[in-house]
């Protein structure tokens, strides 16, 4: 098949997101496949000191192919940043004509398979031109712009496959007659449980992944103040304001992806910290599956995709005051076991066949 991705994050992120897994074991699994991401635009020209934006800057100018894990990858440029308007400009009057040569050059004319994670990329689907195409939400969309897209985009679609059922429901609600889905995020088994180390050559706690508004200080302020003498380490772009932390509370900046599992594998506990923004409610972290592979005992905040896995492994509180509580719990106990079965069970080689098989059941009902 020829499969095709529109999604927010590219290839040149410290992140590795759930599109740039299913890519690689679709493209492991025979598959000639694309990515294309956010586009870089003048307004980034500004923020050139930032290394994310300088790194999808050389991808994108010149626009081109880079073959990653067998994988097509491209970042657009555009002269506008990726918004809708009244003209449909976002790409229009920048890259679209290139990107529409490359894909025909590489022999994508019709696609199999689009699958769209980034709603604001309505207007490429027909750029694309695939024979199905499947929008993909990770996260239930607030934000006005992203809502209006949708609005656009999901009564196009031959279906909906969500990365949650909170997702999927929060979505029907608003598009009942569309169909749905629903495929969770899953691990990368072999890369996080690389690093094993018995537990008794553990200690603290740790995060990674990104500091943003959805994550919770005062959680974490009240974790580390109950255990002092323990670090808690916190790996990731800091994008909110970051509040007076204890000492033993460490901030440690973006961490490469090849090195995560021995970061991982030094600790004892893995901390999803969620506040009470809406979009938390319906996250499948990629992060959990991460922690469990790498022999973690993961504390988080208990959302509703979380508390049905019924893991052991799993301390999960819907009071940030219950936080300490299951923290001094968590690096008390070596793991059970459950979570890291569970993670074997997610790995994303079966996460891609299942998402195709849902995308081949949602394309043969009807559009």
């Amino acid at each position: 098949m020829r499969i095709v991705f529109l999604s927010h994050t590219g290839r040149s992120s410290v992140f590795r997101i759930g599109s740039h897994q299913l890519a690689r074991e679709m493209a492991a699994a025979g598959h000639d496949v694309v990515h294309i991401s956010n586009p870089i635009s003048l307004a980034h020209v500004a923020m050139l000191r930032d290394a994310e934006v300088r790194r999808r800057l050389r991808m994108a100018v010149p626009l081109r192919w880079q073959v990653i894990d067998g994988v097509r990858y491209a970042v657009p440029w555009s002269v506008f940043p990726l918004i809708p308007d009244p003209l449909r400009r976002p790409l229009t009057l920048g890259s679209t004509t290139i990107l529409r040569r490359m894909l025909h050059k590489a022999g994508f004319h019709r696609p199999d398979l689009l699958l769209v994670d980034q709603p604001l990329f309505d207007f490429l689907v027909p750029v694309v031109g695939a024979n199905t195409v499947v929008y993909r939400p990770t996260d239930i969309n607030a934000a006005d712009l992203a809502r209006r897209a949708e609005d656009r985009l999901v009564p196009r679609v031959a279906g909906v496959v969500a990365t949650s059922g909170v997702v999927a429901r929060a979505l029907a609600e608003r598009f009942p007659e569309q169909r749905y889905a629903v495929v969770e995020n899953g691990v990368e088994t072999a890369h996080f449980a690389s690093v094993g180390r018995p537990f008794e050559q553990r200690r603290g706690a740790v995060y990674v992944g990104a500091l943003d508004r959805r994550f919770d200080w005062d959680a974490v302020v009240a974790m580390a103040c109950a255990v002092p003498d323990q670090p808690v380490d916190l790996y990731g772009p800091l994008v909110s304001a970051v509040p007076h932390l204890p000492a033993n509370v460490r901030l440690h900046g973006p961490v490469d992806y090849a090195e995560v599992p021995a970061v991982l594998a030094a600790h004892r506990v893995g901390l999803l910290p969620l506040n009470d923004d809406v979009t938390n409610s319906g996250r499948s972290p990629m992060k959990l599956y991460e922690y469990l592979a790498a022999g973690l005992t993961v504390v988080a905040r208990a959302t509703a995709p979380m508390t049905a896995l019924g893991l052991s492994d799993v301390q999960g509180y819907t009071d940030p005051a219950d936080a300490p509580a299951r923290l001094v719990d968590g690096l008390d106990r070596a793991p059970s076991g459950d979570g890291a079965a569970a993670a074997a069970a997610m790995d994303w080689a079966g996460r891609a066949r299942l998402l195709l098989a849902e995308c081949e059941r949602l394309a043969g009902t009807g559009h």
